[in-house]
């Protein structure tokens, strides 16, 4: 039996066992707790699937309005039983397979979560009281609407912002819409997402390669840096970092080379871990260049004809040898060397670099950069199981638009002109990018993103510190401020400064207790309100959600909010006359498909008749590749940045890589490391929740009962810690209490936490944790000095100095 069929059948199995666990309304235990808490009659209980009604939609666990795998979801006597992937939609291992993660196999748990929110409130008392009244919606939607409409009248729509903590369908579709019609620029961006790792690779490669091999099974060496595929992509479609796919091609030749802080379950496998100090990537990334360029493993036909200041970037990475990368990273200069060398000379090579990497350090532009640097002087970009390079897919056999988010109703200030900006981008509260780069019109280059941006957390600094402006009014839809960025307890003054602030979410998180009105969302269950398709060689599948139960209480969907809200403002007019059906239409025009139709179907997939498959690409086309990059070249001296301000406007970009380093490290700051020995660092995404949500639904819970914290048990027991004490975790910003969990698999010198435990799980008795100091936030630890942020893409430290007691006395 082939490795791919073995877990295949251990995954599909494992996620069957849950979602039936799931039908008889209890989460899988024990068998000994199972015999105790459960009759007879429940153990034995059998569900005829085939005679429960069939509902349709797509997976809403890995973020709210994320359209990855489509479901069937089954209803029994008014009530949302089980759940399981829609076969015909080519999720995860391709068409005809069912499976879910164990957070799809929650589905249910999600829709009748006692803590969820039902009704309207607005505040009655203190911000950060926590009094509230209920309310009707007709009432908190007047009131916030005036409120609205006061504060742009008196304040400037600039100073009103929206929070989006990843790039979610409904915030950044028509969020932005209402955004653009309110004439404000400040859609405030986490910083900590897939955009940072983008914009590094555009400025680095352009927009149309990548170092990312998507022919994995040609590939003979896969570097993993930073990608958390166990966690992020159990049971997806990536081709790259899925573990099966990963299988699948370790059995055709692929080796691959692993760096990450922990030994999670598929860097076991590979060729080389290599467990870099958090915080110190660039610098190792730097010492491979140094390696690749002195040895002269680079692909020197290629470095001559299209890298740019090829002779400027090889002298300058002189100066970084593994002799000086090693005590900085903690990785020896032999393995340093040796890892080196592999890349230089195994082909096809390719990288594959995650958030973590990425995107929550303070020099992660740099960082991804050089990343792409290394599989361009290697010569592994757009060849077949190197970089891009992916097979090309046979038409879509019917097409579904986007919604129009109205970007040109952004008002033209006298600055914006006089500097060659975009709309509004003077007026950006804390440009996330730089102003001059945030240039939608740039056709030639293409830039990322494509509408104007502000830092998450800079923008809410800028209340208290009122510096360029304070915001007045913002929004937080389906995100929790004290668990989504740096230093709760600076956003929670900021938030009760704040004018005006308001909340629509599914629970009750930490930041409603600041906000003016809490507004109950719907989960995706309850509605439908998006339409989703994917294209693959079998044919096209085109999806709506159905809604498959009654809405909880008074929520209402995300989209239709926004029109609701319209309408009180007196925009019906851009907002389909305040029925989002009417967007719905909108986007299926030109598809062949009617609302009406969709809705009563819940799918259609229609199948490729005409025997198209993929097909081979035109590898190594670089002229086409490259195109709108300055002189038409990969950047390895970068004149599209270099010489130009940052996104602080304190000084300039650099044109050749610099390492900073964390602001506490060891060798970073060996001072501080005197009183703070050891490093900490928090996983970026984790199977049993996504970012702070879920742990109040038992089935996750469960099997994530309490904030845990990584630790080398040589490292505890120096401490008088055992496995499973509380911990006290203490930075020079804040402390936490955490529970041990021993783990040979990190340094000894690394401890490793998870974010957001502000969740309770009444069914299991689990209590949520508070955000700020003694509570369970991992943020609560870390630096946020806006200075310390990233100068190209605003991308913050995830890494900091700690020392470590045991807590007596525990919770």
């Amino acid at each position: 039996m082939g490795l791919n069929l073995t877990r295949r059948r251990f995954f599909e199995g494992a996620a069957a066992l849950g979602a039936l666990a799931l039908v008889s309304g209890c989460a899988p235990k024990a068998l000994e707790e199972e015999k105790e808490q459960q009759s007879q009659a429940q153990q034995d209980e059998v569900i005829d699937i085939d005679a429960l009604e069939v509902k349709y939609s797509w997976c809403y666990m890995c973020g709210s309005c994320k359209t990855i795998c489509a479901t069937k979801n089954y209803v029994k006597d008014g009530k949302f039983a089980f759940v399981e992937g829609n076969p015909e939609a080519g999720n995860n291992w391709g068409y005809g397979c069912k499976t879910l993660c164990a957070k799809g196999n929650t589905a249910m748990q999600t829709v009748y979560d006692p803590t969820r929110i039902e009704y309207p409130m607005k505040r009655v008392g203190e911000k950060g009281e926590g009094k509230f009244e209920r309310c009707t919606w007709d009432e908190a939607l007047e009131g916030l609407a005036a409120r609205l409409l006061e504060n742009r009248e008196k304040y400037g729509p600039w100073t009103y912002a929206a929070l989006s903590p990843q790039g979610g369908s409904t915030v950044n579709s028509v969020g932005r819409r209402f955004l653009n019609v309110y004439g404000s620029p400040n859609y405030l961006h986490s910083a900590i997402c897939q955009e940072q790792i983008t914009s590094s690779r555009y400025i680095t490669l352009g927009t149309s390669a990548n170092p990312y091999p998507v022919q994995l099974k040609k590939t003979k060496l896969l570097v993993n840096w930073g990608v958390n595929g166990e966690n992020a992509d159990v049971n997806n479609t990536n081709d790259r970092a899925n573990p099966v796919r990963r299988f699948d091609a370790m059995e055709e030749g692929l080796e691959f080379i692993d760096i990450r802080p922990m030994l999670d379950p598929l860097a076991a496998h590979a060729a080389e871990w290599v467990p870099v100090r958090p915080g110190t990537d660039l610098a190792l990334a730097l010492a491979i260049l140094n390696v690749l360029v002195e040895e002269d493993l680079y692909d020197h036909e290629f470095c001559e004809t299209w890298c740019n200041g090829f002779d400027k970037f090889a002298d300058h990475v002189k100066q970084f040898p593994p002799s000086w990368a090693a005590p900085i990273t903690g990785i020896s200069e032999e393995q340093i060397t040796r890892i080196s060398q592999k890349i230089g000379t195994v082909k096809p090579m390719g990288l594959m670099y995650g958030n973590s990497a990425g995107d929550q350090s303070n020099d992660g532009n740099w960082l991804c950069c050089c990343i792409n640097m290394i599989a361009a002087i290697t010569g592994n970009l757009d060849v077949p199981g190197g970089g891009g390079a992916g097979m090309k897919m046979p038409e879509a056999l019917f097409e579904v638009g986007k919604i129009k988010t109205l970007k040109d109703r952004l008002p033209v200030y006298d600055e914006d002109t006089e500097n060659g900006w975009a709309a509004s981008r003077s007026k950006l509260v804390a440009p996330e990018f730089p102003r001059w780069y945030q240039n939608p019109d740039d056709e030639a280059l293409d830039l990322w993103p494509k509408e104007p941006s502000s830092a998450y957390n800079g923008g809410l600094q800028s209340i208290l510190t009122e510096k360029p402006y304070p915001l007045k009014s913002v929004f937080a839809h389906n995100t929790n401020p004290l668990s989504q960025t740096r230093q709760p307890q600076i956003i929670a003054e900021a938030l009760k400064k704040l004018d005006l602030f308001y909340v629509m979410d599914t629970h009750w998180n930490p930041s409603c207790n600041y906000a003016d009105y809490v507004f109950p969302a719907c989960t995706r269950y309850e509605a439908s309100a998006q339409i989703g398709t994917r294209n693959m060689e079998e044919g096209t599948f085109i999806c709506i959600e159905q809604q498959v139960v009654e809405p909880l209480g008074e929520s209402r969907s995300d989209w239709q909010f926004y029109c609701d809200l319209a309408v009180k403002m007196g925009w019906e007019a851009d907002f389909w006359d305040g029925d989002f059906d009417g967007c719905l239409r909108e986007q299926l025009e030109g598809s062949g498909f009617e609302l009406e139709e969709l809705r009563e179907k819940g799918y259609v997939f229609v199948e490729r008749t005409d025997g198209a498959r993929a097909s081979e690409p035109e590898y190594q086309n670089y002229e086409k590749l490259f195109k709108g990059l300055p002189n038409g070249k990969v950047q390895l001296y970068n004149e599209l940045i270099g010489g130009k301000p940052n996104n602080r406007e304190d000084g300039e970009l650099t044109f050749l890589p610099e390492y900073v380093g964390p602001p506490e490290g060891l060798s970073e700051t060996p001072e501080l490391a005197d009183e703070y020995p050891l490093i900490f660092t928090d996983v970026h995404a984790h199977r049993l929740s996504v970012h702070s949500y879920f742990s109040s639904l038992p089935y996750l819970r469960e099997r994530n009962r309490k904030p845990w914290v990584k630790i080398n048990p040589a490292t505890a027991k120096k401490y008088g810690i055992e496995d499973g004490d509380w911990m006290r975790i203490e930075s020079p910003h804040g402390w936490i209490k955490m529970v041990a969990e021993y783990f040979e698999g990190i340094s000894p010198e690394v401890i490793m936490g998870k974010r957001g435990w502000w969740q309770e799980c009444e069914e299991l008795g689990e209590p949520g944790y508070d955000c700020f100091d003694g509570g369970s936030e991992v943020n609560a630890l870390y630096d946020a000095t806006v200075e310390n942020f990233d100068p190209f893409h605003a991308g913050m430290a995830k890494q900091t100095l700690v020392k470590i007691s045991k807590l007596e006395g525990g919770e």
